[in-house]
């Protein structure tokens, strides 16, 4: 029998429904939110750690957080930082 692969940068699915609405105002204002992985370099080659930093990028401006979620809880991160960043610059545009 064929041995599984499992591939390591796979993200795990999200807990949380997508929110499609909040993700397409940030969109339309420049706003995007994206995950980078932990990378140790050993020798002369790199190495991937297992924890997940969220990166929020508007045009010039750039923010992160540390290195604290893991692959099973990295999507449900980024989409709950769409439905804050909607919640908080949304209310300003009423």
């Amino acid at each position: 029998m064929p041995k599984k692969r499992s591939y390591p940068y796979r993200l795990g699915s999200p807990k949380t429904p997508n929110p499609m609405k909040e993700m397409s105002w940030c969109f339309s204002k420049y706003i995007y939110v994206s995950c980078e992985i932990e990378a140790f370099k050993v020798g002369r080659y790199w190495e991937m750690g297992d924890k997940y930093k969220v990166t929020i990028r508007q045009g010039s401006k750039y923010s992160e957080t540390p290195y604290e979620y893991t692959k099973e809880n990295v999507m449900d991160a980024i989409y709950d930082t769409y439905r804050k960043l909607y919640e908080i610059n949304y209310k300003n545009y009423k």
